[in-house]
């Protein structure tokens, strides 16, 4: 296998020093893969991606992207380093026009190229130029989403995460956002993506990491962890129980 995109190694971290949430944790994320995380409440994913989009203290490990170290890198310095965060809350302006959104998102570009990379966000998510001119916050739970990752696809980073992309959407919703995933996944994007919906994220992703109390607990290919009974017993507290 090629080298890792995105290698994390030994990450420990959490909300202040000298209390880690996430634990000596590893990953690795290839070219053109959507991976997915998951695991119980509390077992330290959303973490895990906030450290390393810079975000949380880190006191030990490493995080390499392109074999280039971007250990607690700064989140303005993230899109220099091509790699993008979709936060599962206030990820809009809502006060502000779609429109108005995506332009905010290409300020660090060139005029034309920002023009160019919003036309885009635009063809990837139709329903977007459909309310360009109402403010975002009119938008449903899964619009929004859209609008979260195309703003953040506007400098073509190398990989985007996502935390908790299905939350609080209803059902037919979490389909159209998973759907979306996807396409993106078939256009090149690198996905690493942390779920709750465990069932479903595992159903579109190559490969799944578990994290249980911080740490590491078992990875591979989704398709073989789908009705693994040591995943159920890990993220349900019992194996066999349906989501």
């Amino acid at each position: 296998m090629t080298d890792a995109v995105l290698k994390i190694e030994g990450l420990t971290a959490g909300y202040q020093l000298g209390l880690p949430i996430i634990r000596k944790v590893g990953l690795n994320l290839y070219q053109g893969e959507l991976v997915t995380i998951i695991g119980p409440n509390g077992a330290g994913k959303s973490t895990l991606i906030k450290a390393v989009a810079g975000l949380l203290h880190i006191e030990a490990g490493r995080v390499e992207l392109n074999g280039n170290d971007i250990t607690g890198i700064s989140t303005h310095q993230m899109s220099d380093a091509s790699i993008a965060y979709v936060p599962q809350t206030e990820n809009i302006f809502a006060t502000l026009t779609v429109d108005e959104n995506l332009r905010v998102g290409a300020q660090a570009l060139s005029n034309g190229t920002g023009r160019e990379r919003v036309k885009e966000a635009y063809a990837r998510f139709p329903d977007l130029r459909r309310f360009s001119g109402q403010k975002a916050g009119v938008l449903s739970g899964g619009q929004r989403q859209m609008l979260a990752v195309g703003r953040a696809l506007l400098t073509h980073p190398e990989v985007i995460m996502l935390d908790e992309p299905s939350a609080g959407l209803s059902p037919k919703m979490v389909d159209e956002v998973f759907a979306q995933l996807v396409a993106l996944k078939a256009s090149g994007v690198t996905i690493l993506m942390v779920e709750q919906n465990a069932k479903a994220a595992m159903r579109i992703s190559d490969r799944t990491y578990v994290l249980a109390e911080g740490r590491n607990r078992i990875d591979g290919p989704s398709a073989k962890l789908l009705n693994d009974p040591e995943v159920s017993q890990i993220y349900l507290g019992r194996a066999g129980k349906k989501q």
